[in-house]
């Protein structure tokens, strides 16, 4: 093989890795440094990976923090104005997302100004 093939080659691969790591990456610290907020859904649209995505927003220190993760069909979340669980960085709040399958019940209004350590109910399912 040349020079020019192994670059190549070298480039595919890294390619691949780099967002993968970086997904990782975020999801190793937003799991240990995780917090709980409510996220409220905002809509979902047809995303740039032929995904669907799902846009919320949630309130950290009286900051509005917006985000969008995948929308999974079967986890069947309200699309507009429904209420789940947020797992967020505590240091990084916008490292989010939301649980589809985890509504918040209407006995919680609100939540702390720096979320929860643990989500304060159990699944119904668990």
């Amino acid at each position: 093989m040349t020079k020019y093939g192994k670059i190549a080659i070298a480039s595919i691969v890294l390619l691949f890795l780099i967002p993968l790591s970086y997904q990782g990456i975020k999801k190793y610290f937003r799991d240990k440094r995780a917090r709980y907020s409510i996220g409220t859904t905002k809509g979902v649209y047809f995303g740039d990976k032929a995904a669907n995505r799902i846009k919320f927003s949630f309130c950290v220190s009286k900051c509005l923090q917006n985000g969008e993760d995948t929308y999974h069909y079967r986890k069947g979340a309200k699309q507009v104005n429904g209420r789940y669980f947020v797992r967020f960085d505590s240091l990084h709040p916008t490292n989010a997302v939301l649980l589809q399958d985890f509504p918040v019940p209407d006995s919680i209004k609100t939540a702390p100004p720096n979320g929860w350590k643990e989500i304060p109910v159990k699944r119904k399912d668990h």
